[in-house]
């Protein structure tokens, strides 16, 4: 369950919506480029006169398995380091968060869209991030002040 107070759990969901939908985009692109992938084994097996048996689908599905754990991971704990530092910050707001999350998205989208090669997937990481800006303003919650423990009835009177 989250703590709909604390931008940092808040943030891990945050993150874990933005780790899903690059894990579909890794995995799209990684597919797209699967040839170049076993022609570059291939070639790296025989250069190396190897006796390696493990088939070459076999190391490209652990290796778009790995890179997705990888990816999934990243933005999971990315995620959760945005909602400490939005709490650190005395929560600054919606707006500073989106300018942050933005700046984090281009860094990603130009990582990720030179790797590829194209810089429509570049975009693609972009739009991923900008997807916390919302999850993280629907789940958190402002403190209004009420007392979160449970309450005696005969302490109702108290407040």
């Amino acid at each position: 369950m989250v703590n709909r107070t604390d931008p940092g759990s808040v943030g891990v969901v945050a993150g874990r919506v933005v780790g899903a939908l690059t894990v579909v985009l890794t995995a799209v692109v990684m597919l797209t480029h699967g040839e170049a992938f076993y022609r570059s084994v291939r070639l790296l097996l025989a250069g190396l006169e190897s006796d390696f048996d493990v088939p070459v689908e076999l190391l490209f599905w652990a290796n778009v398995a790995l890179v997705a754990a990888g990816r999934y991971a990243f933005c999971y704990v990315l995620g959760s380091l945005i909602g400490v530092g939005y709490d650190w910050l005395d929560r600054p707001g919606v707006a500073f968060l989106a300018i942050v999350v933005v700046l984090i998205g281009t860094v990603d989208g130009i990582y990720g869209g030179m790797g590829a090669g194209n810089v429509l997937v570049g975009a693609g990481y972009l739009l991923a991030w900008l997807a916390y800006v919302p999850v993280f303003a629907w789940l958190l919650e402002e403190d209004d002040g009420r007392r979160q423990e449970a309450v005696r009835l005969d302490e109702l009177g108290e407040d």
